[in-house]
């Protein structure tokens, strides 16, 4: 559930691992089918929920990964894409979040509409700049290539990546691991971190912790995202220490593919008391119907972890972000430095 206790909300945050595809707000779904006569099961948001979040824990990361359908087809323009970016920052702000990464795959979001990669990245920027004034936030962005796309689409994102890469400061290889090996996408991958882009790789969400081994060894990678299987062989976690790999970590999302199966089995608290430099995350906020404040409060009243473990994780965002760092170290300074958070 989307969460505001004041307990969570004052806290200055950092997000480092948010799909723009699986935020986008409901109403706005709506607004969109309208205005392009898409056909849509509800145009009432109640009733368009039910379609458009999961609510409850499903079979697996597929499972997830299928209720994306009327996501993908509500980016119609570049003007759409513009506002979506928009609308998140201004979620981010809402909820103090102050350094903050979006990712977002090209050829998967515009791929339907046969949208001009270019012109929806200008769109995304105007949205970053404007949202950097008014909230005072860094803004990072992240290229997604989608595994399910192929290796030709992952050269074509790369490519693209590298030539805006005054804005977009990383590469991220998603989507399903077990289909996908990654041998297939190894060559433009490190192209793009021989060409000065920064990699993060999905890993380790729904597959052993072997992945993660050779996620480590065939990618180099500056970040992972997910990495929790990690916990179940101590190699990998001995890799993650020595390379000083961080983990882009999402609680709620963990356990909504079935990644854990329960909340309370959540292997955060345990990769970070091994000194595994987790983050916390909120994956897809409208997909999966949560928040930063609310992975905040599993964090804390689930797992255990005190807020100066909560702090602790923002100053490994903070040191792991991919953004230019004299503008992580001038939001650092302004909202972070000076904070003495409760030891509980």
């Amino acid at each position: 559930m989307k969460n505001f206790d004041p307990k969570y909300n004052a806290i200055p945050k950092t997000e480092i691992h948010c799909h723009l595809e699986g935020a986008i707000r409901t109403q706005t779904i709506i607004d969109v089918a309208r205005a392009n006569n898409i056909s849509l099961p509800s145009y009432e948001v109640g009733e368009l929920d039910k379609h458009v979040k999961v609510l409850d824990q499903m079979k697996d990361l597929h499972a997830v990964l299928a209720a994306f359908d009327i996501f993908q087809r509500t980016i119609t323009s570049p003007e759409v894409f513009e506002r979506i970016s928009w609308e998140l920052f201004e979620d981010c702000a809402k909820q103090n979040i102050k350094l903050f990464e979006v990712r977002f795959s090209p050829d998967w979001a515009f791929h339907g509409h046969n949208l001009d990669w270019d012109a929806c990245l200008e769109g995304l920027i105007r949205a970053q700049e404007r949202a950097e004034k008014e909230f005072d936030m860094a803004i990072g962005i992240i290229a997604i290539t989608s595994r399910g796309m192929g290796a030709e689409s992952c050269e074509k994102t790369v490519d693209w990546a590298i030539r805006h890469r005054q804005h977009i400061q990383a590469v991220d290889l998603a989507d399903s691991e077990i289909l996908y090996p990654a041998k297939d996408f190894v060559k433009p991958i490190l192209k793009a971190k021989d060409a000065g882009l920064k990699v993060t790789i999905h890993s380790g969400e729904d597959t052993p912790a072997s992945y993660v081994i050779d996620t480590i060894k065939s990618f180099q990678p500056d970040r992972i995202g997910h990495g929790i299987h990690a916990i179940e062989d101590m190699q990998a976690v001995e890799m993650l220490l020595e390379r000083e790999i961080t983990l882009e970590v999402n609680p709620w999302s963990n356990y909504l593919t079935n990644s854990v199966p329960t909340i309370e089995a959540h292997p955060l608290k345990k990769l970070f008391d091994l000194g595994v430099r987790v983050t916390i995350n909120s994956d897809d906020p409208e997909v999966l119907e949560t928040n930063v404040n609310e992975e905040y409060r599993i964090a804390h009243k689930v797992l255990g972890m005190s807020m100066a473990d909560i702090h602790t994780c923002n100053r490994f965002a903070f040191e792991s972000s991919f953004i230019d760092k004299a503008k992580t170290d001038k939001i650092w300074n302004k909202f972070f430095v000076n904070i003495a958070p409760d030891s509980n």
